[in-house]
């Protein structure tokens, strides 16, 4: 539906929600008036927030499309507020023009705001420079890693000073995997008592610490993704205070989850980056609160059921992400930073960091919205996914609100 007419609805507008009012949706953009017959909603005071921008998207087609496509993807979007998103997908490195060019052309057809990030070597293998200045030309807005630990020190050298010829931030998500070695869950008292194979901090610290390095040296900025330690932030503060361009980012699920979740032998818990103990969870928020941490992702990863419906340690790593992460996270970001923060970290500083104009509600311009019921809570069932993959730790829960709809380049969506 294009044009959609929201009574009693709160927007957020110029850093704080307003009181209720009548929003017209008009071709994209809120509007003094809307045409005769034009549906009304009423939102009953729900929040009308600046849409989403998801990092760390990965819809795995064309390789592995019998799991997830491009067009399941932005339906999770829709379903979730999210009018853009950083685009990396494991399964296809973007490692040359063409690949760029046809996943370009793909999601074009969605009309939604999709950066892409080139792979800085060829399938993520760190044997051969990818193309990145062409890939910069192209529209590349980065060079990433593929979640791939890059172990060949002179190699990162090599991509990361070939790369500063386009100006381009180089994006790594931090684990060494020598130290993870077949790793599945943080190293501490849970992953003990239950006698699996665990990841030590220093997996993370040091990989972080080796690039922060080579950033320095060669004057390259850098983002991690999906830091999971106190450590990390604390390496990442002082990098910054000796003028090194460093960004970072917390998964959603990090925020929410810690190793103590690991009882429940739940193979939806089995991610790439572990969930670390309650202590660096809290080190994760209160990073969050100082400003160290200057986004959260999404990471939304689809994985089939039968790889999910196996015993915790066979599971393929990975989540699902983009419907439940607003009605997820809201309340707890909001009891803790105020409506502005959580709206910066959730959408303004996402979409900067993919060189993305960031979503804003103001009368007469365009419009992405988002509308948010605070109060009413929301179970998670299968049925609020989209395509066939349901691997959420937070399937069967019940989270603390619930989103109404969407108004996502025009299109309003009701959920």
């Amino acid at each position: 539906m294009r044009n959609v007419i929201l009574d009693n609805v709160r927007p957020f507008v110029d850093g704080k929600f307003e009181n209720p009012t009548k929003m017209c949706l008009v071709d994209g953009a809120w509007a003094d008036s809307a045409p005769e017959g034009t549906q009304e909603f009423d939102a009953k005071g729900a929040l009308a927030i600046p849409a989403l921008f998801g990092l760390g998207l990965d819809f795995k087609e064309p390789l592995r499309d019998d799991i997830y496509t491009f067009k399941d993807g932005v339906d999770a979007m829709r379903r979730g507020g999210f009018y853009g998103g950083l685009y990396e997908s494991c399964a296809n490195a973007i490692d040359d023009s063409l690949k760029l060019s046809a996943i370009q052309q793909i999601s074009a057809k969605y009309g939604l705001s999709i950066a892409f990030l080139g792979a800085f070597s060829n399938g993520y293998q760190c044997k051969d420079l990818s193309e990145m200045v062409e890939l910069a030309q192209g529209g590349a807005v980065g060079f990433g890693d593929g979640n791939q630990d890059c172990s060949r020190t002179r190699f990162l050298r090599l991509a990361m000073e070939y790369g500063s010829m386009t100006g381009k931030r180089f994006f790594f998500m931090p684990l060494d995997d020598s130290l993870r070695h077949h790793g599945l869950v943080h190293e501490g008292c849970y992953a003990d008592t239950l006698g699996m194979k665990a990841i030590p901090r220093v997996a993370e610290t040091i990989a972080a610490f080796k690039i922060l390095e080579m950033a320095r040296f060669l004057k390259v900025p850098v983002h991690f993704k999906q830091v999971s330690c106190g450590e990390t932030l604390r390496l990442i503060e002082d990098a910054r205070k000796i003028g090194v361009d460093v960004t970072c980012d917390v998964d959603i699920y990090h925020l929410l989850i810690d190793d103590s979740s690991l009882f429940n032998l739940d193979s939806n818990y089995n991610v790439p980056m572990p969930f670390r103990s309650a202590e660096d969870r809290e080190a994760l928020w209160k990073g969050l609160e100082s400003g160290v941490v200057n986004a959260i992702s999404v990471n939304h990863d689809p994985v089939l059921r039968q790889d999910k419906e196996v015993n915790f340690e066979d599971a393929v790593p990975g989540a699902i992400s983009l419907e439940v992460a607003l009605p997820a996270l809201w309340k707890s970001l909001c009891g803790r930073l105020s409506a502005a923060r959580a709206v910066e970290l959730l959408s303004t500083a996402p979409a900067q960091l993919a060189g993305v104009a960031p979503a804003e509600i103001r009368k007469g311009s365009a419009a992405n919205l988002v509308l948010l019921d605070p109060d009413t809570p929301t179970e998670v069932s299968p049925s609020m996914f989209a395509g066939q993959v349901r691997n959420c730790p937070l399937l069967g829960q019940e989270l603390p609100s619930k989103i109404l709809g969407s108004y996502l380049g025009g299109l309003w969506t009701e959920v």
